[in-house]
């Protein structure tokens, strides 16, 4: 079964790159999705249902982390239960590579799966890189590092002094990587999916050494992140959503989910500043997933429930 791991940071258009898989490839052969969401609730598994593909979604906790070990259960299933061809994993924006790719090479599980991995994929979200790797430092970078192919995604955001000083500063962290600049993840599939993963050899279990000392470092330089899900069942109008999500603390660096804006049912989501509101096919939940460091629970409630009574 061909594997193929799409990593990216919360925003970055993961989401987007599996849906042109699943649009462009899932007719092909037998594909499987595997989602995880960081949080309570799997909104990305919410937007990729309905398509005629068999899919697995985890919906709690770090994938690298508290999910690794349902991860490959889910991986071993797809390969013993089901005729399953490809399984493309994305990951949440919160796991870190290193983890998912050394358990990929633990004996039990090769001995249990014949995995052919595809080239690991990292999607960064261009304009707001210099941003985000100051926040978040070296757990930012490791996606990167760890990659095969770089999305430079959303450059039609930014102009192209920026795109080439990310495009530099990406080149120095992983010079071994193919860096591809993107709209809407509109790379080329066959080299996003297929061909063999270069950086996943260094994971094998011969090169114990190196990977003791990679994983201290992983450890000292692991990032806390807190999540928490609310309720949006009133009619909002749009101009309360959008004075809401401006006045957010910047402490949040994610939200995303469904409400019902001016009498329509709406995707929101929000990056690091960005607010993108888009519709949404048929009535969904009312509920919004908050990812952050340090978040204010009882402030944040507080004023997402203040801006939604405020339409009445």
């Amino acid at each position: 079964m061909r594997l193929n791991l799409i990593f990216g940071f919360l925003g970055s258009g993961k989401t987007t790159l599996v849906r042109r898989i699943l649009d462009e490839r899932s007719g092909h052969q037998a594909t499987a999705v595997i989602v995880n969401e960081f949080g309570d609730v799997g909104i990305d598994g919410d937007i990729l249902e309905g398509n005629s593909i068999d899919m697995v979604q985890l919906n709690s906790g770090c994938l690298c982390c508290t999910l690794k070990g349902s991860l490959i259960s889910a991986i071993e299933e797809l390969q013993t239960g089901a005729d399953i061809e490809r399984t493309v994993v994305e990951a949440s924006g919160l796991a870190e590579p290193s983890d998912l790719l050394e358990s990929l090479w633990d004996p039990q599980f090769g001995a249990k799966v014949n995995i052919d991995l595809g080239p690991v994929v990292a999607v960064v979200d261009t304009p707001k890189f210099p941003q985000i790797r100051d926040m978040l430092g070296d757990f930012y970078s490791e996606q990167v590092v760890h990659a095969d192919v770089v999305l430079l995604n959303k450059i039609d955001k930014a102009e192209a002094p920026e795109l080439d000083a990310v495009h530099d500063i990406i080149a120095q962290i992983n010079p071994d990587a193919s860096l591809i600049f993107t709209e809407q993840c509109g790379a080329d599939l066959d080299i996003v999916l297929d061909g063999k993963s270069r950086k996943a050899a260094a994971h094998q279990p011969h090169d114990h050494d190196h990977g003791h000392d990679h994983d201290h470092d992983h450890e000292h330089g692991h990032v806390q992140f807190d999540s928490m899900v609310l309720g949006c069942g009133a009619d909002v109008g749009r101009q309360s959503v959008e004075q809401f999500f401006n006045g957010l603390d910047p402490k949040v660096f994610r939200a995303k989910g469904f409400m019902t804006i001016d009498g329509e049912p709406r995707l929101v989501q929000f990056a690091t500043g960005q607010l993108d509101i888009h519709p949404a096919d048929g009535l969904q939940d009312g509920r919004m997933v908050f990812i952050g460091q340090g978040l204010d629970s009882k402030g944040l409630k507080e004023k997402f429930e203040f801006a939604q009574g405020g339409e009445g």
